[in-house]
């Protein structure tokens, strides 16, 4: 099966970016190469979900335990824009 990167609204997806969505769309949907999964996402659009730096004490508004450090990653949601569909979560392959 011949690989390509995939595009959903603005954003270019990367290979392993590509790869992720391919295997998370497969399990949801019929697509069974990378040409359908690009005319599948041409109605689907996609944002950057960054991390979000807040002490646990503000987010809970109580005492909270010592915190330890987390994953802090960075995601890209990928959801229908035209009706209310299947929403997809991989990880960016760009973490800076």
């Amino acid at each position: 099966m011949h690989k390509q990167r995939i595009t959903v609204g603005y954003v270019e997806l990367t290979e392993e970016e590509s790869d992720q969505l391919f295997e998370e769309v497969k399990k949801d949907k019929q697509v069974e190469n990378y040409s359908e999964l690009q005319i599948l996402m041409n109605d689907f659009d996609s944002r950057i979900v960054e991390p979000e730096f807040r002490p646990l004490a503000e987010v809970l508004a109580e005492e909270a335990p010592e915190e330890v450090g987390g994953s802090e990653e960075r995601y890209i949601e990928i959801f229908n824009k035209l009706e209310n569909d299947s929403r997809y979560r991989i990880k960016s392959s760009n973490q800076e």
